[in-house]
């Protein structure tokens, strides 16, 4: 679990355009494992053996990673079309809690199950929904935006069973 969580880290700072070098990662993930197994703080020296092997973890678990997503790396974010819908819509003052539904859709599966488009199109849907501004429906405004009624549906019940989840809490992986 360590190793994959390294790697996703890795790999998450090269797709979103700020890369950090495998070394920094790993001296964060080392230490982290110092702290958190209560053992005292040591540097960990980029030309022990050690390191070597973890740099070699590193690597391999990252190739497994990309060959499990098929290489495909590309994620288009819903927050780049908002703006331009709710322009469209002319309903701006959805602005805000659009994109902070959208910010709340990344700790959902949203991303991967739908199209970025119907993710966008649900959000708005559901900031229209809860201040209570009406949309087109004649005709039916997420037409023209390449999104299905049923899609939107699932965007806002998705969103609606995260809000009803306890607030996260920390737990302790060691015990």
């Amino acid at each position: 679990v360590k190793r994959v969580a390294a790697s996703c880290v890795w790999l998450a700072s090269k797709l979103e355009e700020s890369p950090r070098k495998g070394k920094h990662v790993l001296i964060v993930f080392h230490r982290m494992e110092c702290r958190r197994e209560n053992l005292p703080i040591e540097h960990l020296d980029p030309f022990s053996k050690k390191y070597s092997e973890l740099k070699m973890d590193l690597n391999r678990t990252e190739r497994h990673l990309l060959k499990e997503m098929g290489f495909i790396c590309h994620v288009e974010h819903p927050h780049k079309f908002i703006s331009n819908y709710l322009a469209t819509l002319e309903t701006l003052e959805l602005r805000q809690e659009a994109w902070n539904l959208a910010n709340d859709s990344l700790r959902t599966t949203l991303c991967v199950r739908f199209k970025s488009e119907v993710v966008a199109c649900g959000v708005v849907y559901a900031a229209a929904r809860r201040f209570q501004i009406p949309l087109p429906e004649n005709p039916p405004w997420w037409k023209a935006f390449d999104a299905e009624k049923s899609g939107i549906d699932e965007v806002c019940r998705v969103l609606a069973h995260l809000y009803s989840l306890p607030k996260a809490k920390y737990v302790n992986v060691c015990k």
